[in-house]
């Protein structure tokens, strides 16, 4: 399945995930907060502008705290929070474009034909947030929270998998 196609299957059951329930119980404090900002824009006949991002970009957390996700963006559509390698964050929109890694994460939320995401929460070593392939599928305008795991002194580095260009880190302190 090509990316666009994916993305567009994933941003068409957006909705219905959202009553899923998605994330871990618990509560965050504010210093243990992301956000998902922005929107998008169109300049007819020149360009469309998308500055959705996460605030903050970077954040540092004890290992075992618990981060809460909140989707704030002025938009419609879903994202992820997806841990990869350092080397695998796109530099270019063109790499933006064709993110190999995003596309390895939208298929291990194993989307059906309606695009909607058999798993939402993808957990691929220890339970929490510890290594690149952890994800978790955010709906318009939802909270989640997740359990960072990794051990102190890793850095986790992230992106969605839907929107490449929305990156940050969170330390393990």
């Amino acid at each position: 399945m090509t990316r666009r196609k994916t993305v567009a299957l994933v941003a068409t059951a957006a909705l219905g995930v959202s009553a899923l329930g998605v994330g871990a119980a618990g509560a965050a404090t504010k210093k243990n907060r992301i956000d998902i900002a922005g929107g998008t824009s169109m300049t007819a006949g020149e360009s469309i502008t998308d500055d959705q991002h996460f605030t903050p970009q970077d954040l540092s957390v004890k290992s075992g705290a618990t981060v809460k996700l909140v989707n704030k963006a002025k938009t419609e559509d879903p994202h992820t929070i997806s841990l990869v390698k350092k080397s695998d964050l796109p530099k270019t929109a063109a790499q933006a474009f064709n993110c190999d890694a995003c596309n390895a994460v939208l298929g291990s939320h194993a989307p059906n034909d309606q695009g909607v995401p058999g798993m939402p929460v993808v957990d691929v070593g220890q339970p929490g947030y510890d290594q690149p392939g952890d994800s978790t599928f955010v709906a318009p305008k939802a909270k989640i929270s997740f359990k960072v795991t990794a051990k102190k002194g890793t850095s986790l580095y992230y992106l969605c998998a839907i929107h490449p260009w929305m990156q940050g880190k969170i330390k393990v302190k």
